[in-house]
């Protein structure tokens, strides 16, 4: 296969401070970018704006909607690249099948009952445009600041048959930068909501036989 094409999406609300080090990191990159403003005030340069903040799951798939390339990065504003070709190791592990990102996670975070479900974390991850579009992108049902969307999504395509896939590289996320974290008020009450919509999913297609031990 053809070395793919990328977008790289990113959800963007205020938080102009944070630009400096993404377009850093972007700049010496072969992708596409595609920059959706939640309404930011003043309004975001060179970005596809929306009027209102419509939150990371929406935003994130008006972009994989918008884009062209043969495959679509899901990037966070609030990251830094200790060295530029970041991007490289994560396009060389893309095929169709496949999610890809730098960080999977096998920690308490994403388990139910007792089942232990691996995900790649939302911050940066990738796939094949069209699988992308196939499973739904992010659902739009998860609370903002949508906690579990990640946790959804790579346990939706582990459910289809498809592969997450691990590509350490040279990004990094300075992770809360616009969420204001966990403990923040009312965010830990939507934290907890996430989840238990999450865990309802996960029983409801863990009934279904051909699913247990996806």
């Amino acid at each position: 296969m053809k070395r793919p094409t990328i977008t790289v999406v990113t959800p963007w609300w205020n938080h102009r401070e944070l630009e400096r080090n993404y377009w850093n990191a972007l700049r010496s990159e072969e992708c596409e970018v595609i920059v959706v403003d939640n309404g930011s005030d003043p309004p975001l340069p060179n970005a596809w704006r929306l009027n209102d903040n419509t939150g990371f799951s929406h935003a994130s798939n008006v972009g994989l909607q918008l884009a062209r390339t043969d495959a679509v990065l899901f990037l966070n504003n609030d990251v830094v690249a200790t060295k530029p070709g970041w991007l490289e190791p994560i396009r060389d592990s893309l095929e169709p099948g496949v999610l890809v990102g730098p960080v999977i996670r096998y920690d308490h975070h994403g388990g139910v009952d007792d089942h232990s479900l691996p995900y790649l974390d939302g911050w940066c991850l990738a796939g094949m445009r069209e699988d992308l579009l196939d499973l739904g992108g992010f659902d739009e049902e998860y609370e903002e600041p949508s906690y579990y969307s990640d946790n959804d999504l790579s346990f939706r395509a582990r459910c289809a048959g498809m592969t997450l896939r691990e590509a350490r590289t040279s990004i990094g996320h300075l992770a809360s930068q616009t969420s204001g974290g966990v403990v923040s008020p009312g965010v830990k009450r939507t934290f907890d909501a996430n989840y238990e919509l999450f865990a309802t999913r996960v029983r409801e297609l863990m009934r279904t036989p051909e699913l247990v031990g996806a």
